[in-house]
């Protein structure tokens, strides 16, 4: 009886699988190679813990490592470059910062509104005040000129001295506040959140000082 193509197939095809069978168990397939030899690869860290690892975080009284490089780049609005330092340096006897997260707009303009109103109260305190912000400098100089602007602004274009002050939420996202640091380096005040508490928590450390300036000099 002739063989059909179909039966010499069938035939071709067992053998083939015995001959499989033969050689030994059955190699393991292409996912179970990748599960086997497939190395872990190392945990990134994300930014905030990063940031966490590479700035020491600031207590209130402690010392600012206060350096040219200290805080990156900061330039005023008219564009000269200047540093945390040397605002202190400058400084009559040390520096009120404020911290607007974003650019220069309505929001920002109500914040400076509230600093420049305190000058005068806090004037007694003979502390220099400037208003920083991530934005640009050719942003924070038509800011300077459309409100008229009198008190000075700066631009931190990396928000890195905004992060190094701790600036920021608990999740690493920056955050309007204000910072205080003496004419000999000292972080006096740090706070965040809403203007009225922004202000209200300067007010308390800034009337203390006036009040010990008064006590030194009676």
């Amino acid at each position: 009886m002739p063989v059909t193509r179909a039966a010499a197939n069938g035939n071709t095809s067992t053998a083939k699988k015995a001959y499989r069978t033969s050689k030994g168990a059955p190699k393991p397939s292409r996912e179970r190679k990748a599960k086997v030899t497939k190395k872990a690869s190392p945990k990134k860290a994300n930014k905030g813990e990063n940031d966490k690892n590479t700035r020491p975080h600031l207590s209130i009284g402690s010392k600012v490592p206060l350096c040219d490089n200290f805080g990156g780049e900061l330039y005023l609005h008219d564009g000269t470059e200047t540093s945390l330092k040397q605002l202190v340096d400058k400084s009559r006897n040390g520096v009120i910062v404020y911290v607007f997260p974003k650019r220069w707009d309505g929001d920002a303009y109500d914040m400076y509104s509230e600093f420049n109103h305190a000058q005068l109260d806090w004037e007694p305190a003979e502390m220099d005040t400037i208003g920083i912000s991530p934005d640009s400098v050719p942003s924070t100089a038509a800011f300077v000129k459309e409100k008229d602007i009198s008190l000075p602004l700066a631009s931190n274009p990396s928000a890195s001295l905004i992060k190094a002050m701790s600036i920021t939420s608990s999740k690493g996202k920056m955050t309007q506040g204000a910072f205080i640091i003496s004419k000999t380096g000292l972080l006096l005040a740090r706070t965040m959140g809403k203007q009225d508490k922004i202000m209200d928590d300067l007010d308390k450390i800034i009337f203390t000082l006036i009040e010990g300036k008064r006590q030194e000099i009676a």
